[in-house]
């Protein structure tokens, strides 16, 4: 599991139960834009264009220059690794160590 950054917290990182239950019966390999993921997370198009760019954003198929599609399976993937049981293991992730 990858570290994750100072301020990279999101406000999704709370919700992660009900976006994933959301969409539990959904086809897994199933291709959406970045506009259907930016709404299914409840984020900005802006802030996944930015995750692609800076690493903090689900994965993403570059299917073309100017085609990108996220596996809907990798990203329930991607949310899943964000749950937290509690707040001391989302420090750990963010710090290394057990303050």
């Amino acid at each position: 599991m990858t570290m994750i950054e100072a301020g990279q917290r999101h406000h999704l990182d709370k919700r992660v139960d009900l976006i994933l239950e959301a969409a539990s019966q959904a086809d897994t390999d199933e291709l959406l834009s970045t506009k259907a993921v930016a709404g299914w997370l409840g984020v900005s198009v802006q802030w996944l264009e930015a995750g692609r760019s800076r690493s903090y954003g689900p994965p993403f198929l570059r299917i073309s220059a100017r085609m990108i599609r996220y596996r809907r399976g990798d990203v329930r993937a991607w949310l899943a690794e964000r749950k937290q049981a509690r707040t001391a293991e989302y420090m750990v992730k963010l710090t290394g160590t057990m303050e």
